[in-house]
């Protein structure tokens, strides 16, 4: 089983190993996809691997040290406003748009992680983040 999640870490816990420690005791395998760490604060976006159990027990664990939001947003393009210049390509933190041999820009919903960058990059508003 597979689960994306976002994580905001408690500023007391920062220097701590929290997430190795969550990968020790429960298991789990974590895939860190972003992490933007500043002194006072880090958010990252993880993918949780292993049975229900594990990831259950991965999110009570990780849920002691920060907040836990569970990623279940994807985007939506509108074929009719996308005329596939490509803006959005380069602002998708885990590679899930991309231009393929016809150089028409391809969406992979279901690697999405629901940042919202490509929503953003789009100058056709032709990009949204439905839940």
């Amino acid at each position: 089983m597979r689960k994306r999640i976002y994580y905001w870490t408690d500023p007391e816990h920062i220097n701590e190993p929290v997430i190795s420690e969550t990968v020790l005791n429960t298991g789990v395998k974590i895939n860190i996809l972003k992490a933007k760490v500043e002194p006072q604060e880090a958010f990252l976006i993880l993918e949780l691997f292993g049975t229900k159990e594990m990831i259950e027990k991965a999110l009570d664990y990780l849920s002691k040290y920060g907040e836990v939001e569970e990623i279940s947003k994807v985007i939506k393009r509108d074929l009719e406003k996308c005329v596939h210049c490509g803006c959005c390509i380069t602002q998708c933190p885990i590679n899930a748009i991309y231009m393929d041999d016809d150089y028409n820009v391809v969406f992979k919903e279901e690697e999405c992680v629901g940042c919202k960058n490509c929503v953003k990059a789009c100058p056709f508003k032709a990009v949204e983040i439905v839940e």
